[in-house]
């Protein structure tokens, strides 16, 4: 169920992605991904014997075929297509190298069988003992008693290997909960940071972009409008005070008049104030004449037909550009609410993923406490090790009775040698018992062992993740338009090794949300060109001008240049002199802002028939740059999503945690199991076998105690006939040798 969680979780990060828009960069966003500790257990010493034992199960998994894996996806993908059955069924029954190998437990249990069943009838038609004739072989002993050692020594290694791997597995049994809430744990942590730097990287990058956008859109049509104004002059024209113009013009005409007053009394002979006050007041009244004109053309053209049509026609393309930011900022707002919407669904994802990890763990949490608290439990965990430890310890008796036996014949033949070999022949037929019992258990325990390898190899021990190429997943399309995208889940897992990997690129994310998907799910190009066509369907106007307009500002630029010219210093009248400076300066005054009047009116004559131009030019200008804003916070936010938000390593550390839980931490004590079962059961089987062989040597006598006088009681085999020793016994009754020279015949 984890690994599924893992898969699931890998999936459905592709929809976080797939739902997300806009950027720019949440710095107080934390990047940070939680650190996930490995779970590899070390079982010390006993790790050698174990990666053995795994070694042999893994190695007899076959590649699982193209049914195999597609049983599995839909498992895993499709909950209900297929059922556990049918996996276990492709996984673990057509395994043939594996049914091989249970198989030659059995052939050994078959080969006790018959050894057994065939040493009884033998011992009951036959005798078991060589003829007395025969002699032993010391050396023959001696090898016995090394090859009882050996296996003794092996079937002590089985037992107390057993006895480990039964321990490590009640342990990590015990300790099941503290495993998978440390997975759970982590699994949570990790979808909860990634959900959180998602959610606030795009949190952040929507927010503060369409606050901006909304400030652009706000001051939209303000922003083009202003800017067609200004550049068509309308604004110039409009904002010109005709009011002020007319008192500055007054202002002057007061002057000139004063100076003219003071120019009257005047009478010096000096040629140059002659010439300067000729100068001055021959343009008093041409002066006073073009300030009245231009004053009244102010005036008139504040209320002109032409400048009042201008401003409609800006005022018309200003209703039809805020038509449009209404549209574009309900579209925003809109977008806005999707988004919300998608973090909403998002975060609901998330929840329901870890409560469905939470459920899990739940679940297993009361399962584990009912199995480690039930009587059954107790019972088996008990049960198992004395089942397997009480026969094997009475194999190792034996073993030390054969070899203590062999010893003391080799010492001397007497009767205690001869005694022992007889338990040794009953040793023979309990052994025989005790070692099919450990076969069997060890074949029963090998099919746990089996079965482990057969869901770890193709799920968590292949570093091509050869099982998950096969499975793909699909992405519903942004708006249901398009064909899905797909997930290759071993491309994901071999990107994600990488420590530097994010989700988004592992899965390829530019195929499901890219800048350009989103800026054309805002789509606002639409409303630029809406709102350029409805300027461009405005009638362009003009801003006659009065060629004598241009006269009244000549005339008065060339008075103003020649009265600065004709200074009344040399006159000697201070109070002339005093009205000239004002006369000058009001007189400056006028001229520059008639100028200004003039060149106002100048450039929208000039611009006016270009109105709608420039205002469509205005429109696209600001356009661009608010496309500018949102391109660049896009532009973050991919750069974020493919760079730092949600680094997807921790999911392959988890992923590979769950392998060592199942296939480490439980595994490699179940295959200990089977194997260390197996070790003590088989050499029990050799055991079996070596006190037959025993039994025989120890019947055989020494040179000092072999007979030579009963041959004929034996056949051409050396074994003795049944009904030969009732009459053997029946004869020596009747004749009884004397005690010295009788030989104990053994049975």
């Amino acid at each position: 169920m984890i690994f599924r969680c893992i898969v699931h979780l890998v999936v459905f990060i592709s929809a976080v992605t797939l739902s997300q828009q806009s950027t720019p960069p949440p710095e107080q966003c934390d990047f940070d991904s939680p650190a996930i500790k490995s779970m590899k257990p070390s079982f010390g010493g006993i790790d050698g014997f174990y990666n053995i034992a795994k070694g042999i199960s893994d190695g007899l998994q076959n590649t699982p075929n193209s049914k195999t894996y597609n049983d599995l996806n839909n498992l895993i993908f499709r909950g209900g297509a297929v059922t556990y059955d049918q996996v276990i069924t492709d996984m673990v029954v057509n395994q043939i190298g594996a049914i091989i190998f249970w198989s030659v437990g059995f052939v050994f249990v078959l080969a006790a069988l018959v050894l057994g069943i065939a040493t009884c009838i033998w011992q009951c038609c036959y005798s078991c003992v060589p003829k007395e004739t025969s002699i032993r072989s010391e050396i023959t002993g001696y090898v016995y008693a090394f090859l009882l050692f050996t296996v003794f020594s092996f079937t002590l290694t089985g037992l107390i290997l057993f006895n480990v791997a039964e321990s490590n597995l009640i342990d990590s049994v015990d300790d099941g909960m503290v495993y998978t809430n440390q997975i759970s744990g982590d699994l949570n942590n990790v979808i909860s940071n990634g959900g959180n730097q998602i959610n606030c990287e795009v949190t952040e990058t929507t927010t503060q972009t369409f606050t901006n956008m909304r400030t652009l859109i706000g001051g939209y049509s303000s922003n083009v409008v202003d800017g067609t104004q200004n550049e068509v002059g309308v604004t110039a024209v409009n904002n010109f005070d005709n009011v002020d113009f007319a008192n500055k013009n007054q202002a002057t005409e007061v002057a000139a008049n004063a100076l003219k007053a003071s120019l009257a009394n005047v009478h010096s002979n000096d040629q140059t104030c002659m010439s300067n006050k000729k100068t001055l007041e021959d343009q008093f009244q041409t002066v006073t004449v073009t300030l009245q004109s231009l004053t009244n053309i102010a005036n008139e053209v504040r209320t002109s037909p032409d400048l009042i049509a201008i401003n409609t026609q800006i005022d018309t393309i200003k209703n039809q550009i805020q038509k449009q930011a209404d549209n574009a900022s309900g579209s925003i707002n809109t977008t806005q609410a999707q988004i919300n919407d998608s973090m909403s669904s998002i975060t609901n994802m998330l929840d329901n993923v870890q409560q469905t990890i939470n459920s899990v763990i739940n679940s297993l949490k009361s399962a584990h406490r009912d199995l480690v608290g039930s009587s059954a439990y107790s019972a088996l965990k008990i049960g198992v090790r004395l089942v397997v430890t009480i026969p094997a310890c009475i194999g190792c008796c034996f073993c030390i009775l054969a070899f203590v036996a062999v010893v003391v014949s080799l010492r001397k033949q007497d009767g205690l040698a001869i005694k022992l070999s007889s338990a040794v022949l009953s040793a023979f037929y309990s052994t025989i018992t005790i070692s099919i019992i450990l076969l069997l258990f060890s074949s029963l325990a090998f099919v746990l062992g089996w079965f482990t390898s057969a869901m770890c190899v193709p799920i968590f021990e292949d570093d091509n993740y050869q099982l998950f190429h096969l499975m793909n997943q699909t992405i519903a399309p942004v708006n249901g338009v398009g064909s899905p995208d797909v997930i290759n889940i071993g491309n994901v897992l071999e990107s994600c090794n990488d420590p530097s990997m994010t989700l988004y690129t592992a899965i390829n994310g530019s195929t499901v949300i890219s800048a350009d998907s989103i800026t054309s799910q805002l789509n606002l190009d639409q409303y630029r060109d809406q709102a350029d066509d409805q300027i461009m369907q405005q009638q362009n106007l003009s801003f006659p001008m009065d060629p004598a307009w241009k006269q009244f500002i000549t005339d008065l630029n060339t008075n103003t240049q020649a009265a600065k010219q004709a200074p009344l210093t040399s006159c000697g009248d201070n109070d002339a002199v005093d009205k000239y400076n004002a006369y000058i300066q009001t007189l400056d005054i006028s001229n520059t802002k008639s100028e200004e009047f003039y060149n106002n009116m100048q450039t929208l004559s000039d611009q006016s028939p270009k109105t709608t131009t420039i205002a469509k030019q205005q429109n696209d200008n600001y356009f661009n740059s608010g496309d500018l804003q949102i391109n660049q916070s896009i532009s973050t936010l991919m750069t974020n999503l493919q760079t730092k938000v949600f680094m997807c390593r921790p999911l392959v550390d988890i992923y590979n945690n769950g392998g060592f839980v199942m296939c480490e931490q439980f595994g490699k004590p179940i295959q200990g199991l089977w194997a260390a079962i197996g070790l003590a059961g088989l050499f029990l089987f050799f055991l079996s076998i070596l006190l037959l062989l025993t039994f025989r040597w120890l019947k055989t006598h020494s040179k000092e105690t072999a007979g030579s006088g009963k041959d004929n009681l034996y056949g051409t085999d050396g074994t003795r006939k049944l009904g030969d020793q009732k009459k053997s016994k029946s004869s020596e009754e009747h004749s009884s040798p004397p005690a010295s020279t009788k030989i104990t015949e053994p049975l």
